[in-house]
């Protein structure tokens, strides 16, 4: 399933690749534009706005 947020539209379901998770965001207007945002030690990581709106919102 994907959300919006803003200019992002993001995966609820993290995927794994070569043992990492990850959320997969991507922008509306430019769909070339990925931001990755890294689950590391049950923590995410990567940009703020993204990783406090999937804290929020999808891991609730």
């Amino acid at each position: 399933m994907i959300v919006e947020f803003g200019f992002w539209n993001i995966q609820t379901e993290p995927e794994v690749m070569f043992g990492k998770k990850y959320y997969v965001c991507r922008h509306k207007n430019n769909p070339t534009k990925v931001e990755l945002v890294f689950i590391k030690n049950k923590k995410l990581e990567g940009e703020k706005e993204l990783v406090e709106f999937i804290e929020k919102e999808i891991l609730e």
